[in-house]
């Protein structure tokens, strides 16, 4: 196993993952820190036959964790085709795009597209097959939304998948239909599961070359812990994971979560909970619930006993729900069966009752601030005002003692630690809107929540999230202080090292 050498880093600016220090330094053993405090106590003899590195000017703080995120859907999304910005000018250049990639692309039968933002495409008129139909249609294409919920596909991707217009809806899967003449219209929510198991796997020259630019991005922004938060993480997808661990092509720490269907696979391995499999730890089991037509799936009673089982299992669970009637009644189920390790996920439409019984469940919440930035002003445009108040109510969470972390849930959105502090401070939209701005929480406090909380809700506490001695050394290395700083001015700070349990995963000093 490679060992990373004893480092002493000192006179640096640290926050430790609850306050700010001046003039600090921290001594590594290699993965553990084995002393920290003021550098004029720093005794010599940690000194002897070790490196150093001259802090002066710079700011130190825990590795960033990211407590929700998609590995695979990221990688595939960064070495796909990018619709992100298809709208910019005119909507015709979505057809075009989907022209010009087609031509360019003989490598594989189907043809992948990401980040196509759902609501700019439904507003336009292109959320039809029909259309795709007219400029591909002799190769199967999907269109996968930016929400990372729903895709387009075109008639032959439909065909290839079995799917027809007397196909019947699977539980929790809608297969949308056109009006007034009930059509499909090639769009299918909440459809992963379809997908999965009977599209082809994304060539491995792709997944290869994704994985490498999600490594990349993690390392840059200073990440060295993610939780890998998909409803489809199987076996199958661990023991892939297990191997770019093993091959390197993956640095950070990863939590994965097995989704809930999933977990009589992982008992079967005698894997439950925080075991450690391949160097991956083992997390909550991912239940998912949508809100489709007015109903929830599962329902109430449906829900309450896939928490029963996955408790009974060894599992905590984490629940997707981002809608109030979604988060009402995860955590109504939750105060019933409770487990330590226990979470929601997204929590963003959250009314005053639903608040207070989740302060007094134990519940934690993983939630994502970048979404007000990236899709507040489609908050604005499209919810009721009412609604504005019950929107990503983290100074709320935050007061009433509920550890609360932020994350990314990429690939909706890209792992950026001070772009989460930046929209949790401001509220801002990316048009300059904000969005109920009473829940706005200061940057030390979103400095704990990205490192030291973020740590507690994902189960790796105990050894990181902190820096202090005996705890993992890892340890992000910036220009400028992000608490002190103006906030205006907080992007324009840069990651200057990444360490991981002492190894140095990005170097720009």
């Amino acid at each position: 196993m490679f060992l990373s050498p004893p480092l002493r880093i000192d006179d640096l600016t640290l926050f430790d993952g609850w306050y700010v220090k001046e003039r600090q330094s921290v001594v590594t053993n290699g993965s553990h820190f084995v002393w920290v405090g003021p550098t004029n106590q720093c005794s010599d003899s940690l000194s002897g036959g070790i490196a150093r590195i001259d802090g002066r000017g710079l700011f130190a703080c825990p590795g960033f964790i990211d407590s929700h995120l998609h590995l695979a859907g990221l990688a595939a999304a960064l070495s796909g085709h990018d619709l992100s910005n298809v709208f910019d000018s005119d909507p015709n250049t979505f057809l075009e795009s989907l022209k010009s990639v087609c031509k360019e692309n003989m490598q594989s039968d189907w043809l992948r597209f990401y980040s196509l933002d759902y609501f700019d495409a439904l507003d336009a008129g292109l959320l039809n097959r029909r259309l795709v139909d007219a400029v591909i249609p002799d190769r199967p294409v999907m269109i996968r939304f930016n929400s990372g919920h729903g895709v387009l596909l075109n008639t032959l991707a439909l065909h290839r998948l079995g799917i027809n217009e007397s196909t019947s809806e699977p539980p929790g899967i809608t297969l949308e239909r056109t009006i007034p003449h009930g059509v499909l219209s090639g769009v299918i929510l909440e459809g992963d599961e379809i997908l999965s198991k009977n599209m082809p796997a994304i060539p491995d020259y792709q997944l290869v070359s994704g994985f490498k630019l999600v490594n990349r991005l993690l390392n840059k922004h200073g990440f060295t812990c993610v939780v890998d938060a998909t409803r489809t993480n199987d076996m199958e997808r661990l023991c892939m994971t297990r191997n770019l661990v093993a091959t390197g092509q993956i640095s950070p720490d990863i939590v994965f979560m097995p989704g809930y269907e999933h977990i009589g696979e992982y008992r079967s391995k005698d894997l439950t909970y925080n075991s450690i499999y391949g160097g991956i730890r083992i997390g909550c089991a991912k239940i998912q619930i949508s809100l489709s037509g007015g109903s929830t799936y599962p329902n109430s009673s449906d829900l309450r006993g896939i928490i029963n089982h996955s408790h009974r299992q060894g599992f905590p669970v984490s629940i997707h729900a981002v809608e109030r009637e979604c988060i009402s009644i995860a955590v109504d189920a939750l105060c019933r069966s409770r487990m330590n390790g226990d979470r929601i996920e997204h929590a963003s439409e959250l009314d005053d009752r639903t608040l207070s019984k989740l302060a007094h469940s134990g519940v934690s919440v993983s939630t994502q601030p970048a979404f007000l930035h990236s899709y507040g002003d489609r908050y604005i445009q499209r919810s009721d005002s009412s609604k504005f108040q019950m929107l990503y109510r983290i100074s709320s969470l935050n007061k009433l003692g509920i550890n609360v972390g932020f994350s990314s849930d990429a690939p909706v959105t890209y792992p950026n630690a001070l772009g989460s502090i930046y929209s949790a401070v401001t509220r801002k939209t990316s048009r300059g809107n904000v969005v109920n701005d009473d829940e706005t929480i200061s940057s030390m406090d979103s400095m704990r929540l990205l490192t030291n909380v973020n740590a507690v809700i994902c189960g790796v506490g105990e050894q990181k999230g902190r820096v202090k001695a005996g705890y993992d050394a890892d340890l992000v290395l910036m220009d400028h202080n992000p608490i002190a700083s103006d906030i205006e001015d907080i992007m324009e700070i840069s990651v200057r090292l990444t360490m991981r349990r002492g190894e140095i995963l990005y170097d720009n000093l």
